[in-house]
């Protein structure tokens, strides 16, 4: 029998252990803010927006002029003869930038574009030459291969393309007419989204060896598509039914929803992972106007303006979506001002936390451990 002071001991141990336990893996990360010049530097008020971050922390930050960002520095990216805007999409750990520039509305067409820091190198099209409605590289891997996707005058046929140097090849589809190639990976595999036979739905798409693999959708789901990709061949995306969009993650072939912000209506899209798995995106809170910028880690989902600046929560800034995520853990996103309407780049940095307070955490476990055998001791 034990006696009430040994039963409230206990109690107290128990709850004191399992805030250790579920406390610690919080208490060993916390984000540092950096404004990468977009709300207050150098690019205030260009509407800017990054699509990326690589392993040496560059950043493609696009905005009314698209630039690379590096410690500090901003390089313009640069035109071609005759270009009227130079778009860019992902960079890759080597600084080269997959990208396209706009001929403007008299051509009404781009050329697909490699840059090398910020010098372009025109790419191929379907058909050949240099040259095509629509046409945009817009990822790149560290083997320098490049995918996205390029249409027909008529904008109806929308194929998936990868570029091996500067020469194309047209992925194709699951059966349908048109499809997008969206990410690609080190080892060649790339995602994106295509039509099914007879153009009945659009899918996610994996294409590797050769082939074009149905990556399906949730149960009851319409259609989905594939963002990006990973080193180890996670996939990220999204599957829609009549009524809302779940963020995803495909293992293989085997799709599992991502939890959301809450609420019945909630949308969701997972838009990058790294290689540890951390995956980065949006999700919208029933019954809001604005998305949240969220990571989403050991099948948990953080809302990232958890670490949003008080003094920028107060002047109505909101991280409304993260785009791109390093495999230091790195995040960059998209801010918007919920007043003005004017949209911004951030950074997050992950730090640990000071290791006085993890160390208390992590030691309640060891003195609820001494405590026990203590008790066992008396009991």
């Amino acid at each position: 029998m034990f006696t009430t002071r040994q039963i409230l001991q206990r109690s107290a141990l128990l709850a004191i252990g399992v805030l250790a336990l579920t406390g610690s893996p919080a208490l060993a990360q916390n984000y540092v803010f950096s404004d990468l010049g977009t709300i207050n530097g150098p690019l205030a008020g260009t509407n800017s927006g990054p699509s990326n971050i690589n392993n040496q922390g560059q950043v493609v930050i696009g905005a009314d002029i698209n630039y690379l960002y590096s410690a500090g520095t901003y390089t313009q990216y640069q035109n071609l003869p005759g270009g009227e805007a130079a778009l860019v999409g992902n960079v890759n750990d080597l600084g080269h930038t997959a990208g396209w520039i706009y001929l403007g509305a008299a051509a009404d067409a781009n050329i697909p574009v490699r840059y090398d820091g910020a010098i372009p190198t025109p790419l191929q099209v379907l058909g050949g030459g240099t040259q095509m409605y629509g046409t945009a590289a817009v990822s790149i891997n560290n083997h320098d291969q490049l995918v996205g996707y390029g249409w027909s005058n008529d904008y109806l046929n929308i194929r998936p393309v990868r570029w091996d140097g500067t020469a194309i090849t047209d992925l194709g589809t699951l059966g349908g007419i048109s499809g997008t190639a969206n990410g690609i990976n080190d080892s060649g595999q790339v995602v994106g989204g295509s039509n099914t036979t007879n153009d009945e739905a659009s899918h996610a798409t994996l294409w590797a060896n050769g082939g074009a693999v149905d990556l399906g959708t949730l149960a009851g789901g319409s259609s989905s598509y594939a963002y990006n990709l990973n080193n180890n061949g996670q996939i990220v995306g999204s599957s829609s039914d009549d009524t809302t969009t779940r963020a995803v993650l495909w293992n293989g072939t085997t799709i599992t929803e991502l939890p959301s912000l809450g609420g019945e209506g909630t949308s969701s899209l997972a838009l990058n992972i790294n290689s540890l798995g951390q995956i980065v995106g949006i999700s919208t809170p029933d019954g809001t106007d604005f998305g949240h910028a969220v990571l989403w880690e050991n099948g948990t989902v953080l809302d990232l303006n958890t670490y949003l600046p008080a003094d920028l929560a107060a002047q109505n800034w909101l991280f409304t979506g993260s785009a791109g995520i390093n495999d230091h853990g790195v995040i960059v996103g998209l801010a918007q001002n919920t007043e003005s309407g004017a949209v911004a780049s951030f950074m997050l940095t992950p730090v640990p936390v000071p290791p006085a307070v993890y160390l208390f955490g992590t030691g309640l476990v060891g003195f609820a451990g001494l405590a026990r055998r203590r008790m066992k001791g008396t009991a």
